[in-house]
C-alpha cells in the first residue's frame, strides 16, 4: 500500500506533526499512531517512518545530539519545514484537519447543561488543540522525562510554559515546544511562580527571596540542591534563549 505514490504537500504537513508529537524512539512501523495514520493517508507505514525521519534530518535541534536522520531530504519536506516552524498553532490545527484523527486529542464534546450539547467554536477547537500539541510535543522532545529529577510518571509530568501562556504570541509561542520544558509538579509550581529559573545556558537559578526565608530541610533537599546544576537538555526543540532570557526578566523574582 502507498508504493511510489506521490508526497503532497498535506501529506508532509501531517508526517512534521506526527514528527513533533512522537517520541523518537518511538518512530517505527509498529507504532500505532504511525500505523493510523499512514492507513487514512493511503500509504505503508514504513513511507510514513521514513518521511518523519527526512524531517528530522533538518531539525537542528535532533543533529545537535549527534543523531542524523535520512538523508533522502525532498524540496518540498524543506519547504513545510521552514512555513511551519514559527506556526506551531497552524502546523496543528492543519494536521488534524487533514488527517481526521485525534492524534492531538481535542475530540470530546463540550456540554452545556446536563443534557445540552453545544458545538465549539473554531477558537475552542483551536486553542485546546494548541495546547495538547504542545504538551504531546514538550513530552516527546523530552522523551517522557522530567528535565530536572528524571520522574517519568505520567501523571507528574507538566509541559510547563517558559513564556507564561497568557502572554504568548499565539502563532509563534504558545505551542512552540522550545516554550516548554518538561517538569514533575513540584518543579512546575515552583518555575510558574518565580521561586525558580532557567538561564539561557540551562543553569537552574533559586530566587533569594526563597533562601532568606525558608530554610527548612526539604526544601534545601528540593530546591537548593539543584542550584547551579543545569537541566537535561532535549532531544529537540531546545528551550528558546529569548524566551528563557523573558522568564528570567519578568517571572523570576528576585
Amino acid at each position: 500500500m502507498g508504493k511510489g505514490k506521490r508526497w503532497t504537500r498535506e501529506d508532509v504537513i501531517i508526517a512534521y506533526a506526527l514528527y513533533c508529537v512522537i517520541p523518537f524512539s518511538k518512530v517505527n512501523n509498529s507504532n500505532q499512531t504511525i500505523k493510523d495514520a499512514a492507513e487514512v493517508m493511503g500509504r505503508s507505514p514504513t513511507s510514513l517512518k521514513m518521511r518523519i525521519c527526512n524531517l528530522a534530518a533538518l531539525d537542528p535541534d535532533f543533529l545537535a545530539t549527534g543523531r542524523a536522520g535520512l538523508s533522502s531530504v525532498a524540496k518540498l519536506d524543506q519547504e513545510v519545514f521552514a512555513e511551519f516552524s514559527n506556526d506551531w498553532a497552524g502546523l496543528s490545527a492543519t494536521a488534524e484537519e487533514l488527517l481526521g484523527l485525534p492524534v492531538f486529542d481535542i475530540a470530546e464534546p463540550v456540554y452545556n447543561g446536563p443534557d445540552r450539547r453545544r458545538k465549539k467554536t473554531y477558537a475552542e477547537i483551536s486553542d485546546k488543540q494548541a495546547r495538547r500539541f504542545f504538551r504531546k510535543s514538550v513530552i516527546a522532545a523530552y522523551e517522557g522525562r522530567c528535565c530536572i529529577s528524571g520522574m517519568t510518571i505520567p501523571q507528574m509530568l507538566i509541559a510547563s510554559h517558559i513564556k507564561p501562556y497568557a502572554v504568548s504570541d499565539l502563532q509563534t509561542e504558545r505551542a512552540n515546544p522550545a516554550n516548554g520544558l518538561l517538569l514533575n509538579a513540584f518543579y512546575d509550581r515552583a518555575f510558574d511562580q518565580g521561586l525558580m529559573t532557567v538561564l539561557p545556558d540551562l543553569t537552574i537559578l533559586i530566587s533569594d527571596q526563597v533562601k532568606e526565608v525558608y530554610t527548612d530541610e526539604r526544601t534545601r533537599e528540593w530546591l537548593y540542591a539543584i542550584e547551579g546544576t543545569k537541566i537535561k537538555r532535549p532531544a529537540r526543540f531546545a528551550p528558546s534563549r529569548d524566551l528563557l532570557a523573558y522568564h528570567n526578566e519578568y517571572v523570576f523574582l528576585r
